[in-house]
């Protein structure tokens, strides 16, 4: 919905208001440096800015990043299952194969979906699904 100045300024019209992008996911963890290994040494992510119970982290790229933390007792968010978090990659046979070298469980491993990506499941230290996708062809620029 076009919006101007909402204090009442003449300004042109502009197409506003709309999610611009991802900023995180989040993955409760029972032990943040335990977690921090596993995602820096194993799937190779770099932390950004850590404190006691939160640490960022994400790949070279700067545009998404995975948010560890440590929930508290009586969050309802527990380490283990499912977290949202789609991970994409270049070449899955490769990253599938260089995971398990690194000891990473998959509890799918890579398999063709209906809409032409590979898939796959793994699972961080303390039991969080993670999922990994290679984009068909078509969608790749």
């Amino acid at each position: 919905m076009p919006i101007g100045d909402p204090m009442g300024a003449e300004a042109p019209l502009q197409e506003k208001g709309r999610l611009t992008r991802v900023w995180m996911a989040t993955v409760p963890v029972r032990d943040l440096n335990a977690a921090l290994q596993f995602y820096t040494e194993r799937l190779g992510l770099e932390v950004r800015r850590r404190d006691d119970r939160w640490a960022d982290l994400g790949p070279s790229e700067p545009m998404g990043k995975v948010a560890l933390y440590v929930p508290l007792a009586d969050e309802p968010r527990q380490p283990g299952g499912p977290t949202g978090v789609v991970f994409s990659c270049d070449s899955m046979y490769d990253v599938h194969r260089v995971l398990v070298d690194e000891g990473v469980i998959f509890k799918l491993k890579p398999e063709r979906q209906p809409w032409g990506g590979l898939l796959a499941i793994f699972l961080d230290q303390d039991g969080n699904e993670l999922m990994v996708l290679e984009h068909p062809e078509r969608y790749k620029r």
